[in-house]
């Protein structure tokens, strides 16, 4: 049920604000070079020092730079920069291109990656045109031939750097395990695979009181998520619960009155079944449980164990849905907003914005007058496992050192995560399972009880 309006929802949901013709297109590619590393310089002496000892005399200079890479060469590191411009859908993400390259100074004044500038190229495409974003992707991979890409690429656009063209990603876009089969190279997301936190998710509702065992569930998910919707059938199954009703959701999202339709039936099955609860399984369920509930004179609690998917607001203001009815949710939700956290200064937010409003005079919103804090909070996010990645990898900086070094990392800090790590074959980040949330009529959010 992924389409243009389900995938510009999550890009919306994915940044904070949390795909049309080529006239619409609005990429734009702008190179911006670094000032390169240099190493100290000796001086010139007459006669030149002689090593104190044999060892000194012998020891390899661990600070030799050579091209070890595309993208690599021994004074750079070539970086894509990957965001929609979510301008054109009236948003106001700020100075995009500012974020980054803010954190790209930062790195390059405290000697770059060891010992390597970054350079940084940009791409800032239509969120309404799918063609953009393979559009940037043969741009950097071909003509800028870059080592890398960061921030936010949509659907399975991951799959032309990582999978066609030997590139690191790193993206705040979900990314499949399907996907990342066929990766010759790291393909990292901040997302969380949904089965690794099935498990978790489901003992967090049951230890709130939420679920119970020997209660009757409606499992209710989307043919895009049919692997997790299983998942989560046998994950009921084996907490005690009666999974007394099993449905997916076929129709094509953008056809909304194909969409009701199967909503209908949907609902009428879960209230004939016996159920007690519904639980989504897929994060745009959500919506699609809103849309059957509208129309259905039904008062069965449900359950967002994956969260609403997309911001409430943007279904009420985006679609017209009337978001009431989330009265009758309970759902995981990440805790403190990133507003919140800047306030208390947690999960290093407030270090991030005030990083980037020093450095660029931009004004960042915390009230949602602007919507750029979330791009804000992205482009430190990608930076911060990118460069660790990389340090880790060392002066021998290729692709394979690159992937065995995020394989090696463990538990690593990343901007608004409470929890974090990678691991080998875990390349999805975001280990933080959430906490119990309820619907706030008057913020039009999920918040947490208590």
């Amino acid at each position: 049920m992924v389409t243009r309006l389900t995938t510009l929802l999550l890009v919306l949901a994915m940044i904070g604000a949390a795909c049309g013709d080529d006239s619409a297109d609005t990429t734009d590619t702008t190179t911006m070079t670094t000032t390169e590393a240099s190493a100290d310089d000796p001086g010139t002496p007459d006669e030149p020092d002689e090593p104190d000892t044999a060892d000194e005399q012998n020891e390899p200079d661990e600070r030799v730079l050579t091209a070890s890479d595309i993208g690599v060469t021994e004074s750079a590191i070539r970086i894509g920069i990957v965001f929609p411009d979510t301008a054109v859908i009236g948003r106001d993400p700020g100075d995009l291109e500012a974020k980054f390259q803010v954190i790209a100074d930062q790195i390059n004044e405290d000697d770059g990656i060891n010992g390597r500038a970054l350079e940084l190229y940009f791409h800032l495409p239509n969120p309404l045109d799918d063609t953009a974003f393979e559009a940037a992707c043969i741009d950097l991979v071909e003509d800028q031939q870059v080592f890398a890409v960061i921030g936010l690429v949509v659907r399975t656009n991951a799959d032309c750097y990582a999978g066609l063209n030997d590139t690191p990603i790193i993206s705040t876009f979900s990314i499949t395990p399907e996907q990342m089969e066929d990766y010759t190279t790291a393909g990292i997301t901040i997302v969380a695979h949904p089965q690794r936190l099935i498990d978790a998710r489901l003992q967090a509702l049951i230890d709130g009181g939420v679920l119970v065992e020997g209660m009757k569930a409606a499992a209710v998910g989307g043919v895009e998520g049919e692997a997790a919707h299983d998942s989560y059938i046998a994950a009921l199954d084996a907490a005690g619960l009666d999974v007394v009703a099993d449905t997916l959701v076929q129709g094509d999202g953008q056809d909304l009155v194909a969409l009701t339709n199967e909503m209908q039936t949907f609902t009428e099955v879960w209230q004939s079944s016996g159920a007690e609860v519904v639980l989504a399984t897929w994060p745009l369920t959500a919506q699609a449980i809103l849309i059957g509930y509208n129309n259905a004179d039904i008062d069965l609690p449900f359950v967002l164990p994956e969260g609403p998917g997309v911001n409430p607001s943007l279904l009420q203001d985006v679609q017209g849905l009337d978001v009431s009815r989330f009265a009758l949710a309970t759902s995981l939700a990440e805790g403190d907003s990133q507003a919140q956290k800047y306030e208390s200064g947690a999960d290093g937010v407030r270090d991030c914005v005030d990083r980037f409003q020093d450095a660029s005079g931009e004004e960042v919103a915390l009230d949602e007058s602007r919507n750029n804090l979330g791009p804000t909070v992205v482009a430190c996010q990608v930076f911060d496992i990118f460069a660790a990645v990389a340090t880790a990898a060392g002066v021998d900086l290729t692709r394979e050192t690159y992937t065995a070094a995020a394989e090696a990392f463990g538990p690593i800090t990343v901007t608004d995560l409470s929890e974090a790590s990678l691991g080998p074959d875990k390349f999805d980040v975001n280990d933080t399972v959430g906490v119990i949330a309820e619907f706030n009529p008057d913020t039009v959010q999920f918040e947490p009880v208590g």
